[in-house]
């Protein structure tokens, strides 16, 4: 049984633990651990514990400060910010994960869109973001003591002019759905605006006055120049645009663009222009002429239309329509809602373009970033597609939801983990709902996973359906641990464990487990069970959360070998994880021992925060105490669900947090290789290649002296020693058995020697 103790101060969380006699009681900050190894089909995963993506929308900004620009990822399923830091000159490959920046303002309040462009010309990336009916910015403040953001404005005004002149100040709009396009579009270096007006298939030309006004670009001064940029309107009935149509109500002399003649504009059945349903809006030049051509993406559609201007700088006019761009490479097919991003991703000074959806549901969730390499220059690209996972194959990635359970499922001592997910994206709209097994083939203090299948027992065709969770117990006294499972629907599923060797065999007993009464046991929605003696019966029984955010108990009245579950209460603790803004709470509970021997909770939840609660021994009739509703400050995306054991054996609990996106974050409790200073990354390392056959090189990220590192295999055993060389030292692991091997670099850090971690994989 897994004890655990939690306090709180205001500067950091302090965890005890206790895992049964051998394992001491100590405390210990718990410390997000990067390179816990991972391997998936012989590959290593370098970005393995990212927590998975699933929307992202991509910018470039050099979070460091040294002069190489690093990844912001920020995924609209859950507003969440991830950071990827370059680590070397050119390559997709040469970016390293970090959580340094989780917690940098305004990271967490992001919402629905981030687009990062440098508005005020002084080199450093500003922010760009949603905000009521239209959008923030927050200027790039940051030293070198660290990235800092200030507040510009909150919602950003445009003066709307009227066909007769007059003009209107107002908030510019743009919609939470929308992904508006921004860029300096009459190369005077100020940031203008693109974006679908409110009621309307036109695209709105907001003109930033800032350098005709002040002589500067670092202002945020808009006005409408153009109602109909590029003259050209979304067709309702698909994706594709109706080019040359008229404008009668624009503003006096339209910039970039005069009116000209053509059929007419879509319409509503009273002559009105159609509402605007969401598009997202990419302006660059497609082929070198000078001129802003634009990629668009529909809400309905999979597919993203190139549009060609055929005007001039002055005289904006949409004239040739690629349906399938980019239909002289491999066209877009991304389902649902595409949207582009025009980033240098290889750092070789030509944007690519990186191609992820726009929606937060019913889309592509595992191979969502279509990237295409620009082969040949910034000015006149040519995009040539690479990958559909770029960064994502490098991760845990489970498509939507990951649900992260220990279990030991071979009976080697080592803890196994089992993650379900809600769902893998298939065509037609259609979820496939799995369970991978990733089986921890290190040692006892070093763990490395290897992922052994991605549909564990083959579940994806029991017909259980989307969202199944498991919960290992001996339910049937025969001293192995059998399975419930718990679906969508609120319902659990008994397998028993038939094995008659160490390897867990379950065979399907009991769909919809019934009560002591004989009705089904239904929670209504997202049941995630856990098997837990609650009453100290020596019986196991079911406490299971669902998405309503409460919990309910069920005790076991029957056997040891025959458990008999009994309704004891729904709204077991008065445990709500819903917030007050949403009804649903998504509760995926965890139940520990403190070093008192008495139990505590911990539970995942909709928001995506852990929540803690005491004074829950001896009081299943009572109501708990709520700790903290927000856990170790850590947020990893909505529908959080965490699982506590101690990998590293150190005596003390870690942690691994899986959540909406699709996958997992570790947080160890000994020490960790990447931990931070005024938000500045310590000296870190990668191995490369990894595996390997015969050389590895170490690449350490700053210069060095010459620090100790030490080979060590499996069982821990020390297989070669020496000293770097530099930044790039290259070891011959030839005369090495295959297998896998731990490395560790003891890197001075200026105030004391920090021991790194990374996993070589022989081949």
């Amino acid at each position: 049984m897994t004890m655990c103790l939690y306090q709180r101060s205001s500067r950091t969380v302090l965890l005890a633990a206790l895992l049964a006699p051998a394992v001491n009681l100590a405390q210990w900050d718990l410390q997000f651990d990067p390179t816990v190894q991972v391997i998936r089909q012989e590959n290593t995963l370098d970005l393995a514990w990212a927590g998975g993506l699933n929307s992202p929308q991509t910018g470039t900004i050099d979070l460091n400060g040294d002069g190489l620009k690093d990844l912001l990822l920020f995924d609209r399923i859950g507003n969440k910010v991830v950071t990827l830091l370059r680590t070397s000159a050119t390559g997709t490959q040469g970016y390293q994960l970090t959580r340094a920046y989780d917690d940098v303002w305004p990271f967490r309040e992001l919402h629905d869109w981030v687009l990062l462009r440098d508005y005020n010309c002084d080199g450093k990336e500003d922010i760009f973001s949603y905000s009521q009916a239209g959008f923030s910015v927050y200027k790039n403040i940051s030293t070198s003591a660290g990235p800092a953001f200030e507040l510009v404005s909150f919602r950003v005004n445009s003066n709307y002019v009227s066909p007769s002149g007059a003009g209107s100040v107002a908030n510019l709009f743009i919609s939470q759905v929308d992904l508006p396009g921004i860029a300096d579009m009459d190369g005077d270096g100020d940031m203008d605006i693109l974006t679908f007006s409110l009621l309307g298939s036109y695209v709105e030309y907001h003109r930033n006055l800032s350098m005709e006004l002040y002589g500067t670009c670092d202002s945020l001064k808009y006005e409408v120049r153009n109602k109909c940029w590029g003259f050209f309107t979304e067709n309702f009935n698909n994706n594709s645009v109706a080019l040359n149509t008229p404008c009668n109500f624009n503003v006096p002399n339209p910039e970039i663009g005069l009116e000209p003649g053509g059929v007419a504009r879509s319409t509503d059945n009273e002559g009105r222009p159609k509402a605007h349903a969401g598009s997202t809006l990419t302006q660059l030049d497609l082929n070198g002429d000078g001129l802003m051509d634009l990629l668009l993406g529909d809400i309905s559609y999979q597919n993203v239309v190139g549009l060609y201007n055929g005007g001039s700088a002055a005289q904006s006019l949409m004239t040739v329509e690629d349906t399938l761009f980019p239909s002289y490479n491999t066209s877009v097919d991304l389902p649902l809602f595409p949207a582009t991003f025009f980033v240098d991703l290889d750092n070789d000074g030509n944007r690519d373009l990186l191609v992820s959806p726009n929606a937060t549901s019913l889309t592509q969730n595992y191979r969502s970033m279509w990237y295409y390499r620009n082969t040949a220059t910034d000015a006149a690209p040519y995009f040539e597609k690479q990958s559909e996972d770029l960064f994502q194959s490098r991760m845990i990635e489970l498509g939507e939801g990951a649900y992260p359970v220990p279990f030991d499922h071979n009976g080697d001592g080592l803890m196994d983990l089992v993650v379900s997910n809600h769902g893998y994206y298939t065509p037609g709209d259609l979820y496939v709902g799995k369970m991978a097994l990733f089986q921890n083939i290190g040692t006892a203090t070093a763990p490395s996973f290897q992922q052994v299948t991605d549909d564990y027992m083959n579940l994806s065709t029991s017909g259980i359906g989307w969202s199944m969770y498991p919960a290992f117990g001996d339910l049937d006294g025969d001293g192995d641990k059998d399975l419930l499972i718990g679906d969508l629907q609120g319902r659990l599923h008994f397998y028993r464990n038939t094995a008659t060797g160490a390897v867990a065999q379950f065979q399907l007993v009991l769909p919809n487990v019934t009560d002591a009464t004989g009705a089904v046991i239904d929670v209504g929605q997202f049941a995630t069970p856990q098997l837990e003696d609650m009453n100290n019966d020596q019986l196991l029984d079911l406490v299971i959360g669902e998405r309503n955010g409460n919990l309910n108990l069920y005790i076991n009245t029957g056997s040891v070998s025959a458990p008999v579950w009994t309704l004891q209460s729904e709204t077991l603790g008065g445990v709500q994880v819903a917030e007050w803004w949403n009804v649903t709470g998504h509760a995926v509970p965890v139940i520990f021992r403190n070093t008192l021997g008495e139990r505590e909770l911990l539970c995942g939840s909709e928001s995506g925060w852990l929540y803690h609660y005491v004074n829950v021994e001896s009081n299943i009739g009572g109501t708990w105490t709520l700790a903290d509703s927000t856990f170790l400050g850590l947020y990893d995306g909505p529908r959080s669900a965490p699982c506590l054991y101690d990998f590293t054996g150190d005596g003390e609990l870690d942690l691994i947090v899986g959540n909406y996106r699709g996958g997992l974050s570790f947080w160890r409790s000994d020490e960790v290789q990447t931990t931070l200073e005024n938000n500045i990354p310590r000296p870190s390392f990668l191995l490369t290649p990894n595996p390997s056959t015969d050389m590895v090189t170490i690449q350490i990220s700053d210069a060095i002296p010459p620090s100790p590192w030490t080979l060590m295999d499996a069982v821990g055993r020390i297989v070669m020693t020496g000293r770097t060389q530099g930044q790039r030292t290259t070891l011959d692991i030839s005369g090495i058995s295959e297998g896998s091997y731990v490395l560790w670099l003891d890197l001075p850090t200026g105030r004391a020697t920090e021991r790194l971690i990374h996993a070589i994989g022989r081949k």
